[in-house]
């Protein structure tokens, strides 16, 4: 391949801070920051599926991309999920076979953030239909691939993301969870990937928290460095009045790693919430050993029973109408609208269908319901940190191993709806009570499975307490490095 300014093992390494770093240091031209990052599209794409597009214009004149040349991470390009905030003059699929996009006509203000930041917004990331499952796969993009095993899935909805920065192509990528999007793809591609609390970051324009209350718009990132960085920069502007809440105020997640440590007393849960899933052995065993290593650094583990926390059972119902079937169907039933398209087998998929067939199975009367449902677990979750009977919860992120793309979780899966959607909630089973609640969450790598893709643990905290997600992350990244930024056997690292 053609020279490049950085040497391949270095930039599939570097995270989003190293590379601003020696972009500063070494004087490197931005433009020859964004052909080696086409170059490595070029090299990994046709293999991984996970870039869409890169935008023409971010690519052959970085210098006039809109990047602030005194943001923190000037230079640094990003890649954006195909779904969520949208980039000025850019089109988005969002994995549907019968859209017809149109460019945008502004930036939304998380993609403001990022330029304001210093990022070079460069190209799109796939997802699966609507972002609707746990894998990534549509019919406009087909499957997108684990750079771990290229028979397995880097997970959904953020998939495109996770398989871009975890095999080297570009050290950061937008993502955004809904019940377990960031998540689930940062665990099965050893990526860090923090939901954040409800209403810190700003959703795109025209929808608010009141509309949208489970979701929440992020990244996925090598390192906790950059995690704590970037949300401090992700939350900075939105537009006042789109909110439920007024916007929160992070304490200043940087610092956390350069604190003393702190002792935290953390409640371990390891059976399925809500569901009769059964955990997968190596994710038992990893999540186990993972909780012995927390006890080594010097906190205080508790072994929580499930209803001490909430009823998970209710709250899957409710999040089931509230936030999914409900608000879902209704998007879909919009979209199709808008498209004046008739559905077929060559553009939509039958879950994609299904989901649509749903308009009529619930009225106003199971919305409300659901709503009042959500109000009570609320308390039950506030009742439970109140209590202090834990600072953290560890769990798995998901009972299941990185699945096969042969599998069930499939938008194009022949199961019966019910079916198909209830192993969708059992495997996103650890995920969902954060959306719900509107918690945070982090997914940390903790080793790997039988097919050699990496598992994931998931930390909770209470509401705007990502300080003590960032702060017990960093003491694990730095007492045991190997299980962060591995190197998966498809990356830039080998070119």
């Amino acid at each position: 391949m053609a020279n490049h300014p950085i040497d391949w093992p270095t930039w599939s390494a570097l995270d989003a801070t190293g590379l601003t770093t020696l972009i500063r240091e070494q004087n490197i031209p931005l433009a020859e920051i964004t052909h080696q990052l086409a170059a490595a599209v070029d090299a990994l794409n046709p293999k991984i599926n996970s870039v869409i597009e890169l935008f023409d214009d971010a690519i052959s004149d970085p210098g006039n991309s809109g990047a602030n040349p005194e943001g923190r991470f000037f230079g640094v390009p990003i890649l954006i999920k195909d779904m969520g905030s949208q980039v000025a003059n850019q089109v988005q699929q969002i994995g549907l076979g019968f859209k017809k996009p149109a460019p945008a006509t502004a930036d939304d203000p998380l993609i403001e953030n990022l330029r304001q930041a210093g990022f070079i917004v460069a190209g799109r990331t796939t997802v699966p239909e609507s972002g609707m499952t746990l894998i990534t796969h549509s019919i406009p993009q087909g499957d997108t691939r684990n750079p771990f095993n290229l028979q397995r899935t880097p997970g959904g909805s953020s998939g495109g993301s996770a398989a871009s920065v975890a095999s080297g192509i570009v050290p950061i990528c937008s993502a955004s969870d809904g019940a377990g999007s960031i998540r689930f793809p940062a665990a099965w591609t050893g990526l860090i990937g923090l939901k954040c609390t409800r209403g810190v970051n700003p959703l795109p324009r025209g929808l608010n928290e009141s509309l949208l209350a489970g979701a929440v718009e992020g990244v996925l990132v090598k390192t906790v460095r950059d995690c704590a960085a970037v949300y401090e920069e992700l939350a900075i502007h939105r537009y006042l009045g789109r909110s439920f809440m007024p916007p929160p105020i992070l304490p200043h997640l940087s610092l956390q790693a350069d604190q003393a440590d702190r002792k935290l007393t953390i409640g371990v849960s390891l059976e399925p919430w809500g569901s009769t899933a059964t955990v997968d052995p190596i994710i038992r065993t990893q999540t186990q050993a993972f909780v012995d290593r927390l006890k080594q650094l010097g906190h205080t583990i508790i072994y929580l029973d499930p209803d001490s926390i909430c009823d998970f059972h209710r709250l899957r119902e409710s999040f089931t109408i509230a936030e999914w079937l409900v608000p879902i169907s209704k998007e879909l039933q919009y979209e199709v609208a808008l498209s004046a398209e008739e559905l077929t087998d060559d553009n939509a998929s039958v879950q994609l269908r299904n989901h649509l067939s749903l308009c009529d199975r619930y009225d106003l009367d199971d919305f409300l319901a659901a709503k009042v449902d959500t109000e009570a677990i609320m308390r039950q979750w506030g009742l439970f940190w109140q209590q202090g009977q834990c600072d953290v919860i560890v769990s798995p992120v998901t009972p299941v191993t990185c699945p096969s793309l042969a599998t069930d979780y499939r938008m194009d899966s022949p199961l019966d709806f019910d079916d198909w959607f209830s192993a969708l909630m059992d495997a996103a089973c650890f995920t969902i009570p954060a959306n719900h609640m509107g918690l945070p969450a982090m997914s940390l790598p903790i080793g790997l499975d039988n097919n050699q893709c990496p598992i994931g643990a998931q930390l909770m905290a209470p509401w705007l307490h990502e300080h003590q997600l960032i702060h017990l992350a960093s003491q694990v990244e730095k007492a045991f490095p190997d299980a962060f930024n591995m190197a998966p056997p498809l990356s830039t690292r080998h070119l």
